[in-house]
């Protein structure tokens, strides 16, 4: 979601694809994604997906749950 500061046409509070539900922040997405990983017996590792900015990060990431 920070990423989408690159797109200056973009209104805030607007999604990057008609696809998407929700955007979260890499805060948010790891924060979710650890709280899952936790309870369900898994460890979480995060990759960039894209060229990152210096500082708003990558256009988009993943998390890989291991168990």
């Amino acid at each position: 979601m920070e990423y989408n500061a690159k797109f200056t046409a973009m209104r805030p509070g607007q999604l990057r694809h008609r696809d998407h539900r929700f955007e979260w922040t890499r805060a948010e997405f790891e924060q979710w994604a650890q709280g899952v990983a936790q309870r369900h017996g898994y460890s979480v590792q995060f990759h960039p997906i894209g060229d990152a900015d210096p500082e708003l990060g990558p256009p988009t990431q993943l998390g890989v749950f291991q168990r």
